[in-house]
């Protein structure tokens, strides 16, 4: 009985490890030399954040990685985008040299190859990294941060080291379900010095701006917070990017989607996500939108000081791809000076060098010595950078650390007191004609009789102003309304600064619960019919969980007589500039009385 009973139990244990190597489970977060991972089984992180497993795309079925909890099921890494299994099951094993991933038949479709001594074990990390590790040493022997897929998660980086050929960067899935490569990508460019580019192809299509030691130059608002830091580590033939979550209770991802926009999206408290900003956003953000030798600023181009449009007539109709050329052939000598742009995205810098240890001096004589030579920045006080030839994609910003030197026929010549003094004693009189015309012209406007108004159409374009703005974002920007954001408190409203990375800063106006609501919808539907440049503009509105908000563009300038009147020499605007002020007023004020009619009940938006 007894011999009977062991020849059971025996019998019973053979079935078991025969069934344990047929059908291996399994569970927590590594797989170990030998096993396999099986369509259908999954390893989870630690602390179950990401997940290890198979998903399908009709026929085909990837290995992939993605959000454990958040909804809907997000992937953020592809083992096999551009080699799907076909046709059946699939498995992923560890052995001494690889990790393979196998389609049924036992064929590899997807493999990376490593060296150790020892036994190699495959974690899934926390971060969302997959990982083998030797055993013994603990060395890192393979990791999918090094091959990224359409996502940027904290802790990869993309960029180049030309020393080993390595070109590391992120690319678009093909549409919504397809996982193969897409049209786009993101990447550091070795032609360049270090930026971010957002490729079609191999054509540009937006660039962040040249770094320039503290963060991108065309996104001066992309700074280091208490959510997020952003670094560049840059060496003789490398440069890469990568960003740093600070709060590790709010998750991030940084995708290119098949669309062509670069998206920042953050985990809300319901496991949802938030787009935090996507680019590109604007005109102004399309690479190269004003052409050669013009700079962009808030959708509208501007030839450089001594350039002229190639194609007047094409500008006129806002076809600003030709660009602009010099008025006259730009003579060589020691009497050239330079114009001056602040606050701008340094052009891009394919026909750009980096000298360092140079500080403004020696970099303006630096570019005075070279006929070619036809601009200059110095990043970080010391970091000379000068450029040949035609200056492209521009951007003058609202807020922003660069200035950029651009060169002229000949040197300005500086502001004596006496000078200074004839500028404001002039500045006044015209400001104060202008004003008088302006005066008398709204008197004239108001004796006259105006024909009745039919009902006008809302405009497409003007809706678009008045669009619902989503509270998570707002709630983000203001630090969740905090004071330090404050400007002004009222009893019925509280007026916020609020910032967002790819925009910049703006106002945040937050209406009392109790009341407002009927004022929120006043507002929105007065000022959503205004479309003026020279006219603050509302961004948009939510109301949303009790809170009635209302977004406007935010003005560092301050008042005009503070510009006008500036105790900095360096601070007065030349002729062309105050003239230029002179004819927005006017313009702005015209379009008040003339052009914005609000409908049958008024006849003027003033």
């Amino acid at each position: 009985m007894q011999c009977a009973m062991l020849k059971a139990a025996l019998l019973s244990a053979v079935a078991l490890f025969a069934a344990a190597f047929a059908h291996p489970q399994q569970n927590g977060d590594s797989l170990t030399t030998g096993l396999s991972l099986l369509n259908g089984q999954n390893l989870v992180s630690a602390q179950k954040i990401f997940v290890l497993g198979f998903f399908s795309n009709g026929n085909s079925t990837y290995l992939g990685v993605w959000y454990n909890e958040m909804q809907p099921r997000t992937i953020v890494w592809v083992a096999n985008r551009q080699n799907p299994i076909t046709g059946g099951n699939g498995s992923l094993t560890l052995t001494s040299s690889s990790l393979e991933l196998l389609d049924r038949t036992g064929n590899p479709v997807w493999s990376n190859a490593f060296q150790t001594q020892n036994s190699p074990q495959a974690f899934l990390l926390d971060s969302g990294n997959l990982i083998v590790n030797d055993t013994v040493s603990g060395n890192l022997l393979w990791q999918a941060f090094d091959h990224p897929s359409d996502t940027l998660l904290p802790g990869i980086r993309i960029g180049y080291d030309t020393s080993t050929n390595d070109n590391s960067f992120v690319t678009s899935w093909k549409n919504g379900s397809d996982p193969s490569l897409g049209e786009y990508s993101l990447r550091l460019d070795p032609k360049r010095l270090p930026d971010v580019l957002l490729f079609h192809g191999s054509v540009p299509k937006y660039r962040m701006g040249t770094w320039n030691g503290q963060g991108f130059s065309g996104l001066p608002a992309l700074r280091a917070t208490n959510l997020l830091a952003f670094n560049m580590t840059v060496d003789e033939d490398s440069a890469y990017y990568s960003y740093t979550a600070l709060d590790t209770s709010i998750l991030w991802r940084f995708v290119v989607s098949p669309d062509g926009l670069a998206h920042r999206w953050c985990s809300n408290q319901s496991n949802l996500w938030t787009e935090y900003w996507h680019l590109p956003q604007d005109q102004c953000d399309v690479y190269v939108y004003c052409g050669a030798n013009a700079a962009c600023y808030n959708g509208d181009c501007k030839c450089l000081s001594e350039f002229t449009p190639k194609s007047p007539c094409d500008w006129s109709q806002r076809n600003f791809a030709g660009g602009c050329v010099r008025d006259a052939v730009l003579p060589c000598s020691s009497g050239n000076g330079f114009a001056f742009l602040s606050k701008v995205k340094v052009p891009d810098t394919l026909n750009a060098i980096m000298v360092h240890g140079k500080g403004w001096d020696d970099c303006k004589n630096l570019c005075l010595r070279q006929c070619s030579c036809s601009a200059y920045t110095v990043f970080q006080e010391s970091d000379c950078v000068v450029w040949f030839g035609d200056l492209v994609d521009i951007v003058q910003l609202s807020e922003g650390i660069n200035d950029l030197y651009t060169r002229v026929s000949h040197s300005n010549p500086s502001h004596s007191g006496r000078n200074i003094a004839i500028i404001v004693s002039v500045s006044v009189v015209v400001v104060v004609l202008v004003i008088s015309a302006l005066l008398s012209f709204c008197y004239r406007r108001s004796q006259q009789k105006h024909l009745p108004l039919a009902e006008e159409r809302e405009d497409e374009s003007r809706s678009k102003l008045a669009k619902k703005l989503d509270l998570g974002a707002i709630t983000v920007a203001t630090n969740n309304f905090s004071e330090q954001n404050s400007i002004v408190t009222a009893q019925s409203r509280t007026i916020y600064k609020g910032t967002l990375p790819s925009f910049g800063d703006f106002v945040v106006k937050r209406l009392n619960t109790e009341a407002g609501l009927e004022e929120l919808q006043n507002e929105v539907k007065m000022l959503a019919r205004l479309d003026h440049p020279n006219i603050i503009r509302m961004l948009g509105s939510c109301m949303q969980n009790n809170e009635k908000v209302i977004c406007y563009e935010y003005m560092p300038g301050g008042s005009l007589d503070a510009v006008l009147f500036a105790e900095d020499e360096s601070g007065i605007p030349d002729w062309p500039s105050r003239f230029h002020i002179m004819q927005g007023i006017c313009e702005g004020l015209l379009y008040l009385h003339e052009h914005c009619r609000m409908g049958p009940a008024s006849s003027t938006c003033s």
